[in-house]
């Protein structure tokens, strides 16, 4: 990592960390040392882990826990285990950054101690080959959850069981195109973030903000991984169409970082100054509409048409959404195929549906119905003072 020439220099020495003129940066010999010696004792951590895997006849699987070596926590934690952050190399940060500034270092170890987590590593969820839950729960993105099922198909016979692209669906607005992302980050178990790029700073919430600025902070795609326990996380790229043109915020070209193979696995945030590998990660986009993306942008994406959903598969939607609600409910009552008609023949939106239905489903049990024969509702709208209650059909 390091060179260890003498040299006259007050004492600093040579590293392979370069600054923009592409010039060597120099830090103290003892700092110099210090990272050194973590990296050999990294390396010898590493072997012996290796070791003592060929003894236990474990393969390529090892448990991971909340710390670094830490024991497992849950059995959902278990499975291959991918490199995502280059830990002796953020230790090179914070000698340079924050050996003058001891809020900084404070915040850059704060930051530290997050991607430690599993010694930097993030384990590697095996997706279920089939996801009938989501095709009965979306019959409208029966063509997306075919392009996840193909996916996982191809990655379960390779040696790294791992092949991601990235997809965007294409839809008018209200056809349960965010609701359904997070149905499948539920339904495979990993951890999910969401990016509204329609918001003016969207480029900083993918990079994060410079540590030259005071309040500076990592994006999402960083605390994805360093916050969760997945390599294979789900990242949502809401409203990509509506995403800023403004140079400043740099959101395309962060994007197409981020949703290139090869340059995703050394995607640098702004804040924490080093490359981590997000290559592995789901990225689901969602558009309005296709006419505002660049080429460049709608050729990196497997570009799926979400269709609104008919009436018969709108009533399903919302009778699944019931049943779901009515869980842990054992004198939950019947919802009337009236109303399930009466909801789809107004087209009410999935989210909007789920959330009416929650409050239909509260009013009935507290009142002891044992069939639900109207939706609740707030009667007159949302005006102050406006009388709760059913609305009667």
């Amino acid at each position: 990592m390091f060179e260890t020439r003498a040299r006259d220099d007050g004492g600093y020495v040579p590293t392979k960390f370069f600054n923009e003129r592409g010039q060597s940066i120099l830090l103290p010999r003892e700092a110099a040392r210090r990272i050194a010696e973590e990296k050999g004792k990294a390396r010898q951590a590493e072997k012996k882990e290796l070791e003592d895997k060929g003894r236990r006849g474990t393969g390529d699987v090892e448990a991971v826990g909340d710390g670094e070596g830490a024991p497992l926590q849950s059995d959902a934690l278990t499975g291959p285990m991918r490199q995502i952050f280059d830990l002796v190399a953020f230790s090179g940060v914070i000698e340079m950054r924050g050996k003058s500034d001891r809020e900084r270092r404070e915040q850059l170890q704060g930051w530290e101690k997050l991607m430690r987590r599993h010694r930097g590593r993030r384990a590697v969820r095996q997706f279920p080959q089939r996801l009938d839950s989501l095709r009965e729960r979306f019959p409208n993105f029966v063509r997306v959850v075919d392009a996840i099922e193909a996916l996982v198909a191809v990655s379960s016979d390779l040696e790294h069981g791992l092949v991601v692209e990235p997809l965007l669906m294409v839809g008018a607005p209200g056809v349960g195109k965010t609701l359904f992302v997070e149905a499948l980050a539920e339904a495979v178990g990993v951890n999910m973030a969401s990016i509204p790029l329609g918001a003016a700073q969207g480029g900083f919430q993918v990079v994060g903000t410079s540590t030259h600025w005071s309040n500076s902070s990592p994006g999402q795609v960083w605390k994805l991984l360093a916050s969760g326990d997945f390599a294979n996380g789900v990242l949502l790229l809401d409203e990509i169409d509506k995403m800023s043109g403004d140079s400043r915020y740099s959101t395309e070209s962060s994007l197409l970082d981020l949703l290139d193979p090869r340059t995703a696995k050394r995607f640098e945030d702004q804040a924490v100054d080093i490359a981590f590998d997000a290559s592995a990660l789901w990225k689901l986009a969602t558009a309005n509409e296709l006419g505002a993306l660049s080429k460049p942008i709608k050729s990196r994406f497997e570009i799926v048409e979400i269709k609104p959903p008919t009436a018969s598969e709108l009533a399903e939607i919302y009778r699944r959404q019931w049943l779901a609600h009515c869980e842990g409910h054992p004198s939950a009552p019947e919802l009337s195929r009236a109303v399930l008609e009466k909801m789809a023949s107004e087209r009410i939106s999935p989210r909007e549906a789920s959330r009416r239905l929650r409050f239909t489903l509260g009013a009935a049990i507290r009142d002891g119905l044992g069939r639900v024969d109207a939706l609740f509702e707030i009667a007159g709208g949302s005006k102050k003072g406006a009388r709760i209650g059913f609305v009667t059909e």
